[in-house]
This record gives C-alpha cells, structure tokens and sequence, in this order.
C-alpha cells in the first residue's frame, strides 16, 4: 500500500460507493484497483452498480488513465450494469474521467451524471441495487 489512501470504498447492498479525493497516482490507482475488485468479486454472480463521487477528485497524471481504464472493462465483465457519477462542473476534470473511463460499453450499462448523493440514491432505488424492506403488516 502507498500509504494514505485517496479513496473510500463502501458497498450498500448490489452498490459500491467510491469518494475519490486528491491527485492519483500509479500507486493510488493500484491500491483502488485492488480495493475495488475485492468489493466487485464478493458481489459476483448479479448485477451491480458503482457510485462514483469524484467532487474532491484532483487531476491526476496520464499514465494513470490506461489503469482505470482497463479497470472499468474488467468491472463490466463482472456484471456491472450501471455507473452514477458525481463530478464538478470542471471541463478538465470532466475530460479526464471521460478519458480514464473511455472503451466500449456493452448495451446494457448505463451511465448518469448527477450533482448529489440524493440524486444518485434515486437512480439506485430505482434501478432496484438496494435490497427491498419488507412492508409493515397492517392489522384489520
């Protein structure tokens, strides 16, 4: 590991959420890749979905993009199916999350951009990733 981590991963039922911070670099990347599969492989065999909170996301060298890249092709072959990203109104940052993600997409991945967390919860409800809780009988 490369010492403090520029990430935070968690997963909420078929839903892993990352907040991505700071300047990456190979060795963020790496530690991310690692991270990220670990939570993607306890979640094989159905479909999931990835929030992406890159607000506090810094711009980053290129030699990082071909990493997440091949990253992102490896995760769509495990059964991601639906990508909410969170991402300032920064062209250079919109740019580079483009360019670190770029490559084919199948048919049936979707991908939104949203401003906020409620937003990307909506999406995610709606796509039915979080785990229904059952209804409160009502008596007679």
């Amino acid at each position: 590991m490369s010492g403090k981590k520029r990430f935070q991963i968690e997963v909420e039922d078929r839903v892993i959420w990352v907040k991505a911070n700071g300047t990456w670099t190979s060795l963020t990347v790496a530690d991310y890749i690692a991270d990220i599969r670990t939570k993607a492989n306890a979640l094989a065999g159905k479909p999931w979905a990835i929030v992406l909170d890159a607000r506090d996301w810094q711009a980053c060298p290129a030699d990082v993009f071909t990493q997440l890249q091949e990253n992102t092709h490896w995760c769509l072959q495990r059964q991601l199916r639906l990508g909410v990203v969170l991402l300032p109104e920064q062209p250079l940052l919109r740019w580079q999350f483009a360019k670190a993600t770029e490559g084919e997409r199948p048919e049936h991945y979707q991908k939104h951009v949203v401003e906020d967390e409620a937003a990307a919860r909506l999406i995610i409800q709606q796509a039915g990733y979080f785990k229904q809780k059952p209804q409160p009988q009502q008596r007679a």
